[in-house]
């Protein structure tokens, strides 16, 4: 195994495992990194179509797809609700496409009309009913699962970094729709991380209902009669 396997391995179960359990937590923290690895993961894809050789096989490759991988951090860093709604409407656009090819194999037009048209159903449902909250959690569950599925199976030697990077962050998803105890697996996990995370909402919720209850019935202490006024520390 080489470094890079390796460490991309290892880079896949961390961020992974961190977006199963703690994604909504997290969000914040996770989705710069998770943006600096699709604009990295994207650039070296791309560079290895347009000039037929690994991107990273010069330090300028190197150099190029961290600076596209920083770009995408600050962008999903500064734009977090916005960056929900593009999750939003991505999920919807792959609803929309799959629905339109079950439908309809050959119409590779319509399967892009539906796509639009569901992201944009999606996106708009998010913000009119406020759900960014319920998506952060599935989505992150989802996304981490397949993270870490990938992760292990790149350090067993099941799959070749190559093969994940001429498809980009898609790699993952072909090597996981490929077999079917693989998306059983992942589909397992991200149910049992999305468990995790609502039962960590759910205590947050309690934890705050009971010190805002705890605060509006402590009665306020009264001075004793004939004791001189406290007045309040400068």
């Amino acid at each position: 195994m080489s470094w890079q396997v390796g460490l991309t391995a290892l880079v896949l179960v961390v961020v992974g495992a961190a977006f199963l359990f703690a994604g909504y937590r997290l969000f914040r923290v996770l989705v710069p990194i998770w943006g600096f690895i699709v604009g990295f993961d994207l650039t070296v894809a791309l560079g290895s179509n347009l000039l037929h050789a690994p991107t990273l096989s010069s330090p300028l490759g190197w150099i190029l797809a961290i600076v596209v991988g920083l770009i995408f951090a600050a962008l999903a860093y500064a734009y977090y609700y916005l960056s929900v709604v593009v999750l939003a409407g991505s999920v919807g656009f792959l609803i929309g496409e799959a629905v339109a090819a079950a439908v309809a194999p050959q119409a590779s037009t319509g399967a892009l009309v539906a796509g639009i048209i569901g992201a944009v159903a999606l996106a708009v449902v998010t913000i009119a009913l406020d759900l960014p909250k319920a998506l952060i959690v599935v989505l992150t569950a989802l996304s981490g699962a397949s993270a870490a599925v990938v992760g292990v199976l790149l350090a067993l030697g099941k799959v070749s970094l190559p093969a994940l990077q001429a498809s980009a962050t898609g790699g993952a998803l072909e090597v996981i729709r490929a077999s079917g105890w693989l998306s059983l697996l992942t589909l397992v996990l991200a149910l049992i991380g999305m468990a995790a995370q609502a039962g960590q909402l759910r205590a947050t919720r309690y934890t705050h209902a009971y010190a805002h209850r705890r605060s509006r019935t402590t009665p306020v202490q009264q001075p004793a009669p004939g004791a001189p006024p406290r007045w309040p520390a400068p």
